[in-house]
């Protein structure tokens, strides 16, 4: 099988602007050479997110995040690699090769699949009159089930063995965790559940989760596996559905479960979302940025929900900007809401209204229990919330919120504002890379084609195992519209960090003829140097009474210092 050609993907790198590409997603502004804007990949209120259009790379000063427009398409746009391909062929109008590696394909599928089995269980929910009574009990109408394309998987055990096994689809079946082979079997994975397509934000069917029909049955919900189109911890439940609602109305609601959700968007409430079953992650938070800047997290009233909560409010905080707006509200009584929608809308409504941002939760959860007019516990108090306060981005939200907690304890502000200071192993480039190695490895990043006249006798010059290894990298990284350096990202952390310190930093050489000149120097240093250094081991052989080969003679008469 044929991948997808380097060459093409170069090339198709080379027709597209990626101060375009990400500018779509990104507020970016000219800044010298390049483009500058806020990370969309970390909170920050300073820009520090730069865009190359001449180098065609992006990099974050403040998180890291580095890479090409495809790479930007795949983790901010949550595509996979041949959907940014093929995005980017769209924009360029070039046509993808047809033989390209199977496994690149393997996606289309992978969601092909998926589909199939969404299919045959929304036929098998028309059949039953059971489920369709269940469904309708928990008030969700032929309009939810429609529009979530619910369904019902068989009770029996090779419902989709059988429909997959007559596709000769059984492989990418067990891909995607409809099937499971045990001991040289296949049999179904969901059996007697109602099913809950997931969908990316593309519309494509990832995975699923399933219900129990079976009160004897002990897990309740299940999901279907990770896999090469499902990342459970990037995922959320309608937000394919609610997304054009959510930047209408300017606001999302996060709830716990797949029912919340359409008990929500049954009663007009179509900007609700619920995790998979895991906490709410770092991903979910930047993702849901892209939408909207207000969150309202809805939580069942119990110490579950409230631990879901909290962390929540802890992967959210390094997420935090000046335009992020972030609430929390519990439904108590032992009820979630969908129980509550379903029976008191009202009373639902006055819930969400009744919100607490997230400093009041924040600042309420850690004082619990303390008396503050005690030493030990403003102590207590100081030392657990100032990690939290410190782990969100500068800004006048942080600078707000510690002027807070200044008033409740009256503690000073360099106390409160002093920060741990984590062990780090890395040192200043200076400090791991001589000075010669340095400039050799500058000029090389700012006149790649010179590695073609100067690379194997420079690279003997150079000490620095990166270095070296960067010099060879440099040779293969010609293509037809010149040298692709944003592939040093591809490499090691040393080697990404030395080139991006490099690059990032004033341009040392204004003309490729000064470059040379200095690599002509060293070079010539390094003869120099190196005759320095055989003339004295000559000499000291001389002065030694040992005997002296012709050639050493010559060396030791003719040598001019």
């Amino acid at each position: 099988m044929k991948s997808l050609d380097r060459a093409f993907i170069d090339d198709l790198l080379s027709r597209v602007d990626i101060v375009e590409i990400i500018g779509q997603s990104v507020q970016l502004k000219k800044h010298g050479s390049g483009h500058k804007g806020l990370c969309p990949f970390h909170a920050e209120n300073t820009p520090s997110f730069n865009v190359s259009s001449t180098k065609q790379f992006y990099h974050c000063f403040g998180c890291g995040a580095s890479g090409d427009a495809i790479k930007f398409l795949r983790e901010h746009d949550g595509l996979t690699f041949m959907e940014a391909i093929e995005k980017l062929a769209k924009i360029a109008n070039v046509e993808i090769p047809q033989l390209y590696n199977t496994q690149s394909n393997n996606y289309k599928n992978l969601i092909n699949v998926n589909n199939t089995a969404c299919e045959r269980f929304k036929e098998n929910l028309l059949k039953s009159t059971l489920a369709k009574e269940y469904l309708y009990k928990r008030g969700i109408n032929d309009e939810m089930i429609n529009l979530f394309n619910i369904g019902l998987a068989s009770n029996g055990w090779d419902d989709l063995t059988k429909l997959f096994t007559a596709k000769n689809q059984i492989k990418a079946a067990t891909d995607t965790g409809l099937i499971i082979n045990k001991n040289t079997k296949n049999y179904d994975r969901f059996r007697n559940r109602i099913m809950f397509p997931i969908k990316n934000t593309s519309g494509n069917i990832i995975a699923f989760g399933g219900r129990t029909l079976d009160k004897n049955e002990n897990a309740k919900y299940i999901n279907s596996p990770e896999s090469e189109i499902f990342h459970k911890s990037n995922e959320m439940y309608g937000l394919f559905e609610a997304k054009s609602t959510i930047s209408k109305k300017n606001h999302i609601i996060i709830v716990e479960g797949y029912t919340d959700v359409i008990a929500l968007h049954k009663n007009n409430f179509n900007n609700a979302v619920a995790t998979l079953g895991t906490a709410f992650t770092k991903n979910h938070i930047t993702k849901l940025l892209r939408y909207t800047k207000n969150i309202i997290f809805c939580f069942d009233g119990d110490d579950a929900g409230k631990k879901a909560a909290w962390k929540a409010l802890e992967n959210c905080l390094t997420e935090i900007r000046d335009d992020t707006n972030i609430y929390f509200t519990f439904i108590r009584d032992n009820m979630d809401p969908d129980d509550l929608c379903n029976t008191n809308l009202d009373k639902f409504k006055d819930i969400l209204e009744s919100k607490i941002s997230l400093s009041e939760f924040m600042l309420a959860k850690v004082q619990l229990g303390l008396n503050l007019n005690n030493v030990e516990d403003k102590t207590h108090f100081v030392n657990t919330i100032r990690p939290l306060i410190n782990s969100i981005p500068d800004g006048l939200y942080k600078s707000f919120l510690q002027d807070e907690v200044i008033k409740i304890t009256n503690v000073k502000k360099s106390l409160l504002t002093e920060n741990i200071q984590k062990n780090t192993t890395a040192k200043s480039l200076n400090n791991d890379v001589g000075i010669s190695d340095i400039l050799i490895c500058k000029i090389f990043i700012e006149y790649p084609s010179l590695i073609e006249k100067y690379g194997d006798k420079i690279i003997k010059l150079v000490s620095n195992e990166n270095i070296i290894q960067m010099l060879k990298l440099l040779k293969n990284m010609k293509s037809a519209s010149g040298y692709r350096l944003n592939s040093f990202l591809n490499e090691s952390e040393d080697i990404k960090n030395i080139f991006l310190k490099l690059d990032s930093s004033k341009k040392t050489y204004e003309s490729i003829k000064s470059a040379e000149l200095t690599l002509n120097d060293m070079l010539s240093n390094k003869q120099k140097s190196s005759d320095e250094n055989l003339y004295h081991t000559i000499l000291n052989k001389y002065t030694d009474n040992k005997m002296l080969t012709e050639e050493e003679k010559n060396i030791l008469k003719n040598f001019k210092k």
